[in-house]
């Protein structure tokens, strides 16, 4: 009785983890309602008939679910996190001092995070980006503001320098 207990919780707890355990030749399910023979389950039509009535069949008990184990791993540069911050509010709130603030906390978060090993390398590389590509949009609409605005001085300046024809009588 303890020995086909014990091999039905082995077999429940070898299924349960994964791994592929085969009973041996001949031998019925925990429940009784499946028998092994060698190749394949096959059902039972008659579990009484085929089974000594003086064998119990255990019922098997869940053994719960493994505790839950909690992993953290290592802290985020601060520098990092405010890297990030800057780098996404430089594109709503603060347009040129936003970008430059990401780009200086994002290099010295780098080199923090190179030395002491903190965690945050992703936040400080995405502040980077974000600052950079502030900054190269922001250098492209200046540019483009003053090629407009000196194309528009150049053109009005041409026409001022233009003679007016008089009127002949």
């Amino acid at each position: 009785m303890s020995a086909l207990k014990g091999r039905a919780q082995v077999l429940f707890r070898c299924y349960s983890a994964g791994v592929s355990v085969q009973p041996p030749q001949g031998q019925f399910s925990p429940d009784g309602r499946w028998w092994w023979d060698g190749t394949k389950w096959t059902p039972v039509s008659n579990p009484s008939a085929m089974q000594p009535s003086s064998q119990v069949v255990p019922q098997l008990q869940s053994q719960g679910y493994p505790p839950v184990v909690y992993t953290y791993g290592p802290r985020s540069n601060s520098y990092a996190v405010a890297s990030l911050i800057f780098g996404i509010l430089s594109w709503f709130l603060c347009p040129l001092v936003g970008g430059v603030v990401a780009v200086v906390l994002g290099h010295v978060a780098r080199g923090q995070i190179r030395r002491s090993g903190e965690g945050g390398a992703g936040l400080a590389i995405a502040g980077l980006i974000l600052g950079y590509a502030h900054l190269a949009v922001f250098g492209l609409v200046i540019l483009f503001w003053l090629v407009v605005f000196g194309g528009m001085a150049a053109f009005l300046g041409a026409i001022g320098s233009m003679p007016i024809p008089s009127p002949t009588p």
